[in-house]
């Protein structure tokens, strides 16, 4: 018998623990536990980021890190369109014209193609194509003929499209500015988004209102092995050679069921947890995403599907301990697992000096600020924070906090309330806010006093930031009305850059970094968004909506708390977490 070593040229190493980077293939013996253990590839479905509007019959193209989902509805047709980054989705530029359903997409992110669909219900088909390179669509050449529920492969300047509805046997090809017709399905069909998978020259077609499967290569379509069970509006993703079909209808009903094309043979894959059909699909088969759909009722969340060695957490809030005093206009500053609450106001309680510390588990009251204040913004660790401002009326103090007892720091040159603040105590940076009306100062404080920054380009009060003194990002509030506005601080200068998706104020801010930023809930929604440092994103909502609450922490362990009508409530974020999918071997 051939040993491990003889085999793979290594022999099985001991670890008292799991080794932290393990990879695929690599096995191990867990002399603590007694079992020897590896890294395999698993399939599995987890949930996703929503879109931001869900809606049925949107078409996505692209793959796992970088794909566009345009289109969609019933009655009216949207021109919506999003972008996905691998971890959540952003609002970009609108199709041309509405498309309640049915439209293809093929390509990718920077080069992509939607055509065909319906702009209402009852139908009115269209032949249109628009191309779309990451940033504008522009107009492409027409598709030979009017349809929906078509079938798609390819990219941008060697596409391909397919059957459709009324049921067409019609295959065109398209060069990047124009459809040529390619010779005919031998079963025409229509019947929702078939799965659509592959290249201009190594396509597959599946299901529609027949379980007929055909393979393209380039010139002719020919019959393959049938799909299991007659299955219509599914999604699809994936290669000629390994292709999914992802839910749909069938003749039972709508399915969570899933299967998976190897080039020769169907077999089945894990369930979806939603049974949805119209819903649209981008990803290489070994990943793919499952986007909104109808089941019945919209389907708002998104799941996806990885065969790999890796495990994928989604990001997720959990209810931790509660305030011991609730309340909202706090000041909210430290880790997850040290923060730091102060202040604030509650119709028990009125405006309150109060302070407590959170363990990670519970919050416990410690010495109280110098003064009762509300509206009052915190930046700094947990053993080193600083508060300041607060108000109305606007008040200029600042006091500082050592982890037991608090001091008087410098005043600030403006009173205000319902500032944003971020950094570390000898160096923090204060940003907007209100006296009365809204003020665009930005302060900067040395851990003894503060002097006059740049103005942001957008005064607000009820905005959040995070970053540093010196790289700083600053979001959201209230103008005259709720904003998206976020600007950069390079220490010298704020700059507009991309918005959020969500206008809001008083939400839960936070983040150590200028590239990763979070704000949660706020006025209005429980939404949670993430900043890169370029695009915001959607992320897992929190459980309680919740107004002028206190944030801390960061985009991978992140504390939301407290918040208007006396809430006591506390929630702990955890960021989306990618881990080796370890496995204990047994002889059973």
């Amino acid at each position: 018998m051939s040993t491990i070593k003889e085999l793979h040229g290594r022999s099985i190493k001991s670890y008292a623990s799991d080794p932290a980077n393990a990879d695929g293939g690599q096995m191990w013996y867990n002399s603590t536990s007694k079992t020897l253990k590896g890294v395999i590839a698993t399939g599995a479905w987890s949930s996703d980021a929503s879109l931001n509007t869900a809606r049925q019959a949107t078409s996505a193209a692209g793959n796992m890190s970088a794909m566009f989902a345009s289109g969609g509805g019933y009655d009216p047709a949207v021109a919506l369109n999003e972008e996905y980054n691998g971890s959540g989705w952003s609002s970009a530029e609108a199709l041309p014209a509405g498309r309640a359903g049915g439209g293809q997409a093929f390509g990718t992110l920077t080069a992509g193609v939607y055509f065909g669909g319906t702009s209402a219900d009852p139908a009115t088909r269209h032949n249109n194509s628009y191309e779309y390179d990451g940033t504008n669509w522009t107009s492409g050449g027409n598709y030979p003929t009017s349809l929906t529920n078509l079938g798609s492969s390819g990219t941008l300047t060697a596409g391909l499209g397919f059957g459709g509805d009324p049921s067409s046997a019609v295959s065109a090809e398209y060069n990047g500015t124009a459809w040529t017709a390619g010779n005919s399905l031998n079963t025409a069909r229509d019947g929702g988004a078939p799965s659509g998978a592959g290249t201009q020259t190594a396509s597959l077609y599946a299901g529609g209102r027949t379980v007929n499967v055909e393979e393209y290569n380039g010139s002719t379509w020919s019959e393959v092995n049938n799909i299991p069970a007659v299955r219509t509006s599914t999604a699809g993703a994936g290669t000629q050679t390994n292709s999914m079909a992802i839910g749909g209808e069938l003749p039972g009903g709508i399915t969570n069921t899933c299967v998976q094309y190897d080039g020769t043979n169907w077999a089945s894959i894990p369930n979806m947890a939603t049974p949805r059909f119209q819903s649209s699909s981008a990803g290489p088969g070994t990943g793919a995403l499952a986007i909104s759909g109808w089941g019945p009722g919209l389907r708002p969340a998104n799941e996806q599907y990885n065969f790999t060695t890796t495990v994928t957490t989604p990001a997720s809030w959990a209810s931790g301990g509660n305030l011991g005093t609730g309340r909202y206009g706090l000041a909210g500053t430290g880790t997850q697992t040290a923060s730091l609450a102060a202040g604030g106001y509650s119709p028990a309680v009125v405006t309150t000096a109060n302070v407590e510390e959170y363990n990670g588990s519970s919050w416990s009251e410690v010495n109280n600020i110098p003064a009762a204040t509300k509206g009052i913004t915190g930046f700094g660790i947990q053993t080193a924070a600083v508060v300041s401002g607060g108000g109305p009326p606007a008040v200029n103090k600042t006091f500082e906090y050592d982890g037991t007892n608090w001091s008087n720091g410098g005043n600030m040159a403006t009173s205000r309330f319902g500032g944003s603040a971020n950094g570390i105590l000898t160096a923090g940076l204060f940003a907007s806010g209100s006296n009365g009306s809204n003020v665009a100062n930005t302060e900067e404080y040395d851990g003894s006093s503060w002097t006059n920054g740049g103005n942001v380009n957008t005064a607000r009060r009820g905005g959040q930031s995070a970053g540093t003194q010196t790289a700083a990002v600053f979001f959201t509030g209230y103008t005259t009305t709720t904003t998206t506005n976020t600007e950069e601080y390079n220490g010298t200068a704020w700059t507009n850059v991309n918005a959020t998706s969500v206008a809001r104020e008083g939400g839960l801010g936070g983040g150590d970094l200028q590239t990763a930023a979070f704000i949660a809930t706020g006025n209005p929604g429980v939404l949670t968004e993430l900043y890169d440092g370029t695009n915001w994103s959607n992320s897992a909502n929190i459980g309680t909506a919740r107004i002028k609450g206190g944030g801390s922490g960061t985009t991978t362990a992140g504390l939301g708390f407290g918040g208007y009508n006396n809430k006591t409530n506390t929630e702990e974020f955890t960021g989306l977490v990618i881990s080796a999918n370890v496995k204990t071997f047994t002889t059973s």
